[in-house]
């Protein structure tokens, strides 16, 4: 037997059949590489697309999410504004000494009502489960966790501030004043806005007459609270605007990637 390998190892040799051999194998090994780069190229390619896929979709739902919170912002300026509105009418009134008319419940009402920011997540929330690195452009998925992490946050802080201020001291101290007859919407002031939030309050009975009139415009404390219901009104509709010119911009930033 070993006779044998050693003439089939000389007659390899001697036919030079060993080189040549052994340059095919080789050659076979390089193709089989080749091959599996290949493949794994493709495997990669395939993975990239869907991701970029993954990440159309993610954006196009932020999109649409920002533009419903678009609608809310509006609405609660123009809410923002109607308060801020009525606290400057109502100080007027009672500093020209102007007579009760039902008008002036409107502005009354207005003091206790705070809008309430509500934003939709959906988008977001798709984002935080695939992973944030699914979004290439750094820029814009830094905007995109600011907004939701830091600005809307910000936006809901102050907001809630207000409200508990409504909860704490205004309530009690409009209680004695806030009658029981309901106002209708046709009644309200035109330095008012016409916003949906107006209607929906008119609806459910929201606006009411003012008594004890006469006692109100000697209450200096409650005027005071009044005042600050104006300053900080104005105040939350200014970080309400702002945030709102972060999200349309976002928005931009958005189209401006799916059009690519």
């Amino acid at each position: 037997m070993i006779n044998f390998f050693r003439k089939t190892r000389k007659k390899l040799a001697d036919d030079n059949k060993f080189l040549k051999y052994s340059r095919y194998a080789i050659g076979e090994i390089v193709l089989v590489v080749i091959g599996i780069l290949i493949a794994l190229s493709i495997n990669n390619w395939n993975e990239y697309q869907k991701e970029r896929k993954s990440e159309r979709l993610i954006l196009f739902e932020i999109r649409e999410n920002l533009k419903y919170d678009l609608n809310d912002f509006e609405d609660n300026l123009a809410h923002l504004q109607n308060k801020s509105t009525s606290s400057k009418m109502l100080l007027k009134a009672f500093e020209d000494g102007v007579k009760y008319h039902d008008s002036l419940g409107f502005y009354f009402s207005y003091l206790n009502a705070y809008p309430h920011f509500s934003s939709k997540m959906n988008g977001y929330k798709l984002l935080e489960s695939k992973g944030f690195e699914i979004i290439i452009d750094v820029d814009l998925r830094n905007k995109i966790t600011d907004i939701y992490e830091d600005r809307y946050q910000y936006l809901l802080t102050f907001e809630k501030e207000r409200i508990n201020y409504n909860k704490v001291l205004l309530e009690d101290a409009m209680k004695p004043y806030m009658g029981n007859g309901k106002l209708s919407l046709d009644m309200m002031p035109k330095s008012l806005i016409m916003a949906g939030s107006a209607q929906i309050l008119t609806k459910i009975g929201y606006f009411r007459n003012i008594r004890n009139y006469e006692k109100l415009i000697e209450d200096l404390d409650f005027q005071s609270m009044i005042k600050n219901v104006e300053i900080w009104s104005t105040a939350l509709g200014t970080v309400h605007n702002s945030v709102k010119e972060d999200a349309l911009e976002l928005i931009q930033q958005i189209d401006q990637e799916l059009q690519n």
